[in-house]
């Protein structure tokens, strides 16, 4: 004998029914975290210009520590300008958040930015400390 419908239904556990109707191949699953569709043409404008200020700071910093020349004055006056791109960037990402979508609802990753350019600031400022200290 089989149980009523209502009586199936409450007693499988509660994410089951996303766990089913969620596809894995879903192109849009990118977008979606990022509430791409919600956000205001300011806020993706700011989020664009902090990821890719990141980034760009990101790449510099890795090249340079595989790469390193240590006592190199221009170098060192280089990374710093780009450490100062990296505060420009932690600025535009305050902006996004003051403007995120996510923000209202405390959704996973509204700080997601702000995170990762403000330890990328203590790193990369570290990073030139050690690697161009000349006496």
């Amino acid at each position: 004998m089989a149980a009523p419908k209502e009586l199936s239904n409450a007693l499988t556990p509660a994410n089951i029914d996303f766990v089913r109707k969620r596809s894995h191949g879903d192109p849009n699953i990118f977008t979606g975290w990022l509430a791409w569709g919600r956000r205001s043409r300011a806020n993706k404008t700011f989020f664009v210009a902090s990821t890719t200020l990141a980034l760009f700071v990101t790449v510099v910093f890795a090249w340079v520590t595989l790469y390193p020349t240590p006592g190199d004055a221009v170098r060192y006056l280089a990374l710093y300008w780009v450490w100062g791109l990296c505060a420009v960037g932690a600025i535009l990402g305050m902006a996004e958040y003051k403007t995120s979508p996510l923000r209202e609802r405390r959704e996973r990753g509204h700080l997601f930015i702000l995170l990762y350019i403000g330890s990328l600031l203590i790193v990369t400022r570290a990073l030139n400390m050690f690697l161009y200290y000349g006496p």
